[in-house]
């Protein structure tokens, strides 16, 4: 097995030597399998390791996982570090999948604080083959079936899983044999979840059908993965959405007109995951497309509240929608331009989302209502609260992408809003 960790190394092209290595470590006999194959290396490799424990609290017993683990690394002078997640963040519904979020938080956190060019987990061929089974029954989205890949990234770190060809009973013969110690969680005994009713029932039966289905399992999500990958690079030589207002993405309806339906939602579902880094349905989620005369908009469900009113100082910055904004009355080299409009010399300005029914001052001297510039910019109700919105006293100067006051007199000045970066 030591040699094989070696392997995985050579074969992804991974620089082993004098890097520091991040272990996530449960307590359990995969983990501590893992950690001891490491810990094996490491005299060859002469890499740093680091045990990355998270007690996350659902268990009375819970905390005899960190002591089997400080007394494995003391000996072995192993750093550890140990979380805890807090009692306050455990939802009453889908706490498995916000324990899964906040372990992974942590993990990488871990990884950024020491330096670490690789997060490793312990997950195996069992593991993959219930992941694949769990996601045909939730969704049967192909993608979703090939997440446990051997190299990835979360959080913006190196995650490596090199057990993906070993067996749950290889790694228990292999800490039994070795006399190293490990925690049984007592709740995976317990039928109460999907994932452990495929594991005590079904996963059983399947093997007594063919004895390698793991391996079966794995060669599936290999080659899944890589026509996936092929798919990414074809759909990335299409024209991608822009960054619209700091809420959504923005796409002309021309750049997929050439494209079936059933294309389309792929390219969007890559997109997704590119940027947001979630799988999701042909439903998209937590996600809405918006066609809205000649462009996809691509928003999350949950968008902020519109901002309110507020004062503004030329020269100074501001946030609005945690954009960091600089109005001022001169122009300013090297910053990006949102727009330019004038206003009166002394009057009070202030900034925020514009009042829906609002209604703007035209060259004319008469009035629109704001509904028709925004439809006329392309601009959909659901995103127009977010184009800032700069007021001379009480009168809308200037609506982003939208309006920019057309009235001027001899007491106006010309002012210049940038993009602080």
């Amino acid at each position: 097995m030591i040699m094989q960790i070696d392997e995985f190394f050579r074969s992804h092209q991974l620089p082993l030597k004098d890097q520091t290595i991040v272990i996530a470590t449960s307590g359990g006999p995969d983990s501590m399998a893992l950690l001891d194959l490491f810990y094996s290396g490491q005299k060859k490799h002469h890499y740093r390791l680091v045990a990355a424990h998270l007690d996350h609290g659902l268990r009375a017993d819970s905390g005899q996982e960190i002591k089997v683990i400080e007394q494995y690394c003391r000996a072995k002078e192993i750093k550890v570090v140990n979380g805890v997640w807090p009692q306050a963040l455990h939802p009453l519904q889908g706490v498995e999948a916000a324990a899964r979020q906040y372990r992974y938080a942590f993990l990488t956190r871990i990884v950024e604080e020491q330096g670490a060019a690789y997060l490793v987990t312990a997950h195996h061929c069992d593991d993959l083959l219930e992941n694949i089974l769990l996601k045909f029954i939730r969704s049967g989205n192909p993608s979703e079936m090939s997440s446990l890949h051997a190299v990835s990234r979360m959080h913006g770190k190196l995650l490596l899983r090199p057990l993906l060809s070993f067996e749950k009973k290889t790694l228990l013969s292999y800490v039994e044999e070795k006399k190293i110690p490990y925690v049984i969680d007592r709740t995976n005994e317990e039928d109460d979840v999907l994932r452990n009713r495929l594991r005590h029932h079904l996963i059983p039966l399947l093997k007594q059908e063919n004895p390698v289905i793991g391996q079966n399992a794995l060669r599936f999500s290999q080659q899944l993965m890589v026509m996936s990958d092929l798919a990414s690079q074809n759909l990335a030589q299409i024209k991608q959405p822009e960054p619209f207002l700091n809420v959504a993405y923005r796409l002309e309806r021309t750049a997929l007109a050439h494209m079936p339906s059933e294309q389309q939602t792929a390219y969007w579902q890559q997109f997704i995951w590119k940027n947001w880094h979630v799988r999701v349905n042909e439903q998209l989620g937590h996600f809405q497309l918006l066609s809205y005369q000649n462009y996809f908009y691509l928003l999350a469900n949950n968008l902020p509240r519109p901002t309110q009113r507020f004062s503004v100082t030329t020269g100074q910055s501001f946030v609005f929608n945690k954009r960091k904004l600089r109005l001022t009355s001169a122009v300013e080299e090297n910053r990006p331009l949102i727009g330019r409009f004038y206003a009166p010399i002394n009057a009070q300005l202030t900034a925020g989302s514009l009042k829906q029914g609002a209604k703007l001052l035209l060259k004319t001297g008469e009035h629109v209502k704001s509904k028709k510039k925004f439809a006329a910019s392309a601009i959909p109700s659901a995103l127009r609260p977010f184009c800032l919105t700069i007021y001379a006293d009480d009168q809308p100067v200037f609506v982003e992408k939208t309006y920019t006051n057309q009235h001027v007199a001899s007491d106006f000045q010309q002012y210049y809003l940038y993009d602080h970066i």
